[in-house]
């Protein structure tokens, strides 16, 4: 732990790897610790001790990084997803990884914003030769590479649900210690300190300059506010809500009434302002009521401002870097689903349903993550999974048709025809040998 140092934000990770030492040593499981941007800090081992990291994709699942760079770097993404999940479900959240080993994220809160997270894991609560059967199934293991994947699950504890549960909850409990810190509240009384310093530059700005038009309140200043609430950019928010403040102040004659009148406009504004910029409208909705319940019991001004910094702070967290994974665990869900049942006649509105959603808001986010359509997706797994058919059986074409849930041979080998380039029956005599074409990275287009 000597090359480990404190972190931005008040948090002390040589603190706070030293608490995940003893909880890992107890578990007998990994964990490690990131931080608000989903940088891993250090890594804690079953015996309880913990290292720097070996590289960037450190702490990743380590099934997901033998499968490649993009699987490792989308896992630690959903790390960090959970860890904003988190604070919403009581302070933990536990998650799958796309192989069904099994997670938990605990975030580290100072001053109502995420400062880090602790997160335990993996381990598995299935059988690893389901785990081995589903990724032959799928195609995606590469080539030599299933007796070292089989070794790494053999190395991993396996779990009941009930105590990966209670390893859960011991663990936000420890992150809730290590978020009160005593150098959590001192960087939070810098903050507030530089603040106020800010608003009264401003404040004095106005004075100088009695021209109406500069006294009076600056929309355009609130409309680049909310701007940036939805870009997620946290710096330039917290410079345009204190010129907004000082000018509400300098107006207002410091009246803590009219202050805190404003101030509740400026939360309705903020929220929608996040809601645009794709936070969860369940989560921001929550957070209005709260918010507009704690402001009626704040008297000082000062206090009002730094609570206010502290509201914009928070909805840009929720926007700021999570964009590609804001809905990782609607969509992980609905993979496994498709996955799972692709043989039937699955529609998008019968996964919508499996992820407890409306088919009008699951198409729009399948939309926007997977930028394809829904059949488009649904026929590459089906093609997929029928090539490792071909390549590995004799079963007829019009038998493969069906296993794949195609209702006739000659649809079935239309649509392998569209994707992969040649008939079915020319890729079994080629032994899935296309010369010339790279088919593994290829996007997925079209209605088929």
């Amino acid at each position: 732990m000597s090359d480990l140092t404190a972190v931005s934000d008040g948090l002390d990770a040589v603190a706070a790897l030293r608490r995940l030492e003893h909880y890992c040593r107890a578990a007998g499981i990994v964990g490690f610790l990131m931080d608000d941007e989903g940088l891993v800090l250090g890594v804690v081992d079953p015996s309880g001790d913990a290292r720097p990291p070996s590289g960037p994709l450190d702490g990743a699942c380590p099934l997901c990084a033998l499968l490649g760079k993009e699987e490792a770097e989308a896992e630690l993404r959903g790390q960090l997803y959970g860890a904003y999940q988190a604070e919403r479900f009581g302070g933990k959240y536990i998650h799958m990884c796309g192989h069904s080993l099994l997670f938990w994220v605990a975030p580290i809160m100072a001053d109502g914003a995420l400062r880090a997270a602790f997160v335990g894991g993996p381990v598995m609560v299935v059988d690893s030769a389901e785990i081995l059967a589903d990724l032959r199934a799928s195609g995606r293991l590469p080539p030599g590479r299933e007796e070292e994947a089989r070794a790494l699950l053999e190395g991993l504890p396996t779990i009941s649900p009930r105590r990966s549960t209670s390893l859960a909850e011991l663990l936000a409990d420890l992150a809730a210690v290590s978020g009160g810190a005593m150098p959590a509240r001192l960087e939070a009384a810098r903050q507030r300190e530089e603040q106020q310093s800010r608003i009264s530059e401003r404040i004095q700005e106005l004075k100088g300059d009695r021209e109406p038009k500069t006294a009076s309140y600056p929309i355009e200043k609130e409309r680049e506010l909310l701007n940036a609430i939805s870009r997620g950019s946290k710096a330039e928010s917290q410079r345009l809500l204190n010129e907004i403040l000082g000018h509400i102040f300098f107006s207002s004659g410091q009246n803590p009434a009219v202050i805190r009148a404003r101030a509740l406009e400026l939360v309705v504004l903020l929220s929608r302002a996040a809601l645009d910029g794709g936070a969860d409208i369940e989560r921001i909705f929550d957070l209005d009521f709260t918010y507009l319940n704690q402001i009626q019991k704040i008297r000082s001004v000062d206090d009002i401002a730094h609570w206010l910094s502290r509201v914009m702070v928070r909805f840009t967290d929720l926007v700021f870097n999570l964009q590609d994974v804001k809905h990782a665990d609607v969509m992980m869900k609905a993979l496994r689903h498709i996955n799972s049942r692709f043989a039937e006649a699955i529609t998008l509105d019968e996964v919508a349903d499996a992820v407890s959603l409306s088919p009008t808001y699951f198409s729009k986010i399948w939309n926007e993550e997977m930028k394809c359509r829904f059949t488009a997706y649904l026929n590459k797994v089906r093609i997929d999974r029928g090539k490792v058919l071909l390549r590995t059986t004799d079963t007829p074409l019009v038998e493969i048709a069906g296993i794949l849930g195609y209702e006739d041979q000659s649809y079935f080998t239309k649509v392998f025809k569209k994707l992969v380039g040649q008939s079915p029956g020319r890729f079994r005599e080629s032994a899935g040998r296309i010369p010339g074409r790279d088919l593994r990275n290829e996007e997925i287009h079209g209605d088929y």
